[in-house]
């Protein structure tokens, strides 16, 4: 992400392609059917419980395997009777004389505490987990559950879960029951349509539910944590709608009962399309007003499309990973289309291509059917193939071809041939040319991409507006004067705001500004706010009038310019500020407490309060990019304290790599420093000694 808080287009997806983990054996065996009964226990991060697996025997074979890792207790059963298996940290396998056409139930018992896929989140850091969730993508269900890595073998799944009774557990399809043993509930849940193995997902912790009905009469279940229920709505806004949406563009009707939707604490992607369970970061959860600085749309609408595509068709390999990412992310961008307009739909296909020009003039262009391709291959690069193959084909064409592929292959494994050929059969034509030119080519083709761009009278509007960027502001004046008639767009108002900061500061400058701001779009103020880049007091008025916007971001942008111009005073207009402001994003309240603290007329015991409310972040309760902000913040305070520290040294072995890698650099940075690796010895003394350890280990401290 560009920082913490503003999330751009490329942070929204994480790209994996899944490698085979253990060599295919889907033609000699067939998992048709799976089991799943787990317990979680909430003193442990152990897991336990059975799985068992309906197969068929295709050839005589002596032995048969199921991927299974981090295994500490097996007891392996065919048909109900004790067999032989071995076990070589990678698989169980099962030794037996399986005779080709027979069927068998094979049944493991099983503990296993897994490392990576199946994560036990400590929300209040009090030694006790809070909340479980998986991720199966990448990371191999088969790190919790023994099961099948390979993504060519799908099963029905039904899944139990005995968790404590005082949470709450969500896997994949429809809940069947639920029942009380002790002080734990089982929860039943049931699948009708096969899916691979890395789609299996398992959530425990506390969350309520809302749910909505789709007009297909499909049920949404919409899930937060309790005290979150003021921000369900705008979190979850337009989701029915997109629901809709996809299914009358798709035209296949959703192919489940249900589908449901997740937060989960420091998630290691955007989101993950689990079938009929989304898992996302919990970081997209926002209320009315940060839902304008970055909202869960773009997410919801591409783990919702991989229900499709991805879920019910499944590529065969990492080499059609675009089949995948590709189209899940045209569709999103077809659901947005429906929200936000046409004219929003090309400006992200615009700027996909400066992306992929981009990448290309660096060298490191890649075809779209390598399986090493970057994500901005396989997300934009794919989005703009299918963009191109519908205007080469027509509308009719495409949507056909598009269901006919998901109906001929439903439930199954797909290659970019057996989309191609359905293509080439509805449409008559020859698919070679195009498959050149946009799957196998190395290179973006910027020159097709800028004429499908110029079909869009937006498109030619923008182009001439972006041109005068290299004008005399003279020369541009009137274009400038033109993009705020009324009524205005706000994209291309937004690219006249990153023009006048090239140009120098006059009379007419303030006007434009002034103009735009009486537009009252939350965007286009949003946009001055960021844009500009020192205060000006002709706009001191203005900036005043954004304190109170729908937006934290221009709060933040706004109170940092007026602090910065008027230094007599500052501690006024910070208290007025904090006084009409009802809530606060956390970035807010970091900066105004960082501001406050470099202001005059606090008192000592007020400054004391302000820098606990900084402090307070680097915490295990809070998102990643929100502990590394306060990090930053304290950092240059030059206010590191000893929980500070404590709070780094965690962070330094979280899950998520980014995180950790950051935070290590910090750490390392930070100790480097004689005051700062003072501090830091002293606290690693009154650590126990396998915590010091493990800290002097990794950094040879």
């Amino acid at each position: 992400m560009r920082t913490f808080i503003y999330w751009s287009i490329a942070s929204l997806f994480s790209i994996f392609s899944i490698a085979q983990n253990s060599p295919s054996q889907i033609d000699i065996v067939d998992f048709k059917n799976a089991a799943v009964d787990i317990y979680v226990n909430e003193n442990s991060e152990l897991i336990s419980g059975t799985v068992t697996y309906q197969v068929s025997i295709l050839k005589d074979i002596t032995s048969l395997f199921i991927d299974a890792k981090n295994i500490t207790r097996y007891d392996v059963k065919i048909d109900g009777k004790p067999v032989k298996a071995d076990y070589n940290k990678k698989q169980i396998v099962v030794e037996s004389r399986f005779r080709e056409s027979a069927t068998h139930d094979i049944s493991i018992e099983f503990s296993t505490q897994p490392n990576t896929a199946l994560y036990h989140i400590d929300k209040d850091n009090d030694g006790k987990w809070d909340q479980i969730w998986t991720q199966g993508q990448g990371k191999y269900t088969s790190n919790w559950l023994p099961s099948i890595d390979d993504m060519n073998d799908k099963m029905v799944w039904d899944i139990s879960i005995t968790a404590p009774s005082q949470y709450r557990a969500i896997s994949n399809g429809v809940l069947l029951e639920t029942t009380e043993i002790d002080k734990n509930i089982k929860w039943q849940f049931n699948m009708d349509f096969p899916m691979s193995s890395y789609l299996v997902a398992m959530v425990v912790g506390d969350y309520k539910v809302e749910k909505k009905m789709t007009a297909s009469q499909k049920q949404i279940e919409l899930y937060y944590y309790p005290e979150d229920a003021q921000k369900v709505e705008p979190t979850y806004r337009h989701t029915v709608k997109m629901f809709d949406f996809l299914e009358q563009e798709i035209g296949i009707e959703y192919p489940w009962k249900v589908y449901k939707q997740i937060p989960v604490k420091d998630f290691l992607y955007s989101g993950m399309e689990n079938t009929t369970a989304t898992i996302y970061s919990d970081q997209f959860v926002v209320d009315d007003i940060a839902y304008n600085d970055g909202s869960y749309i773009t997410v919801n609408a591409h783990e919702m499309a991989h229900q499709w595509f991805g879920d019910l068709v499944t590529e065969t390999s990492g080499k059609h990973h675009w089949l995948q990412e590709g189209f899940a992310t045209y569709y999103s961008m077809l659901a947005e289309r429906e929200i936000y307009g046409e004219d929003q739909y090309y400006m992200t296909l615009f700027e996909n291509a400066e992306s992929l020009i981009a990448q290309t003039k660096a060298g490191k262009g890649t075809a779209l059917l390598d399986a090493h391709a970057s994500s901005l291959t396989f997300y934009q690069h794919g989005a703009w193939a299918l963009h191109a193959l519908r205007d080469e084909i027509g509308d009719a064409d495409f949507k056909l071809s598009v269901r006919t592929y998901l109906k001929q292959y439903a439930g199954g494994n797909v290659t970019t041939d057996d989309f191609l050929n359905v293509v080439n059969s509805i449409s008559g034509k020859n698919m070679t040319a195009f498959k050149n030119r946009w799957l196998t080519n190395t290179q973006f083709p910027s020159a097709e991409a800028l004429q499908l761009l110029r079909k869009s009278n937006f498109m030619e509007q923008y182009f001439q507006l972006a041109a005068r960027s290299i004008s005399s502001f003279d020369e541009a004046f009137n274009s400038y004067k033109e993009t705020l008639s009324s009524p205005i767009n706000e994209l291309l108002v937004e690219e006249m705001i990153s023009q006048l900061i090239l140009h120098k500061k006059n009379d007419k400058i303030i006007e434009l500004y002034k103009e735009a701001v009486a537009s009252g779009s939350v965007k286009v103020r949003q946009a001055i706010a960021l844009s500009l880049q020192e205060y000006d007091p002709a706009l001191d008025k203005l900036l005043r009038t954004m304190l109170n916007d729908q937006s934290y971001l221009t709060r933040e942008s706004a109170l940092f310019l007026l602090w910065q111009g008027n230094p007599m005073d500052r501690p006024q207009i910070l208290r007025d500020a904090r006084e009409k402001w009802d809530s606060m994003s956390p970035s807010l309240e970091m900066a105004w407490n960082a501001l406050a603290l470099n202001s005059s007329d606090f008192k000592n015991n007020e400054k004391y309060e302000f820098l606990q409310d900084i402090s307070k972040y680097t915490s295990p309760e809070y998102n990643p990019q929100t502990r590394t902000a306060a990090f930053d913040y304290l950092i240059n305070l030059n206010a590191m304290g000893a929980q500070n520290y404590r709070d780094l040294m965690n962070a330094c072995f979280h899950h998520n790599w980014r995180f950790y890698k950051n935070s290590r650099d910090i750490f390392e940075a930070l100790y480097k420093k004689d005051e700062s690796r003072v501090l830091i010895d002293r606290i690693l003394s009154t650590m126990p000694d396998n915590e010091q350890k493990r800290i002097r280990d990794l950094f040879k401290v």
